[in-house]
């Protein structure tokens, strides 16, 4: 599972245009990409529309990742 941050960086897309498509600054998008997870499903699908994404691709985790969280916690 990649971030925002991490797939955006990727296709060369600037921060500032994701906010601009957004409609809002670009300090707000730089926490929505800090804190991913409390983004609206709307706003996190507009932001995957723009980076031609799907929202899957970003927002939900994928077999390797959920076994490596159910390691992590089952480390003592």
């Amino acid at each position: 599972m990649q971030t925002l941050k991490e797939y955006r960086e990727m296709k060369g897309v600037k921060l500032c245009a994701v906010a601009e498509h957004l409609g809002i600054s670009r300090q707000t998008y730089r926490e929505c990409e800090k804190r991913q997870g409390s983004m609206s499903v709307d706003r996190a699908r507009a932001v995957c529309d723009f980076l031609g994404c799907s929202f899957d691709q970003i927002f939900l985790p994928t077999k390797d990742s959920k076994t490596n969280i159910i390691e992590e916690l089952e480390e003592p």
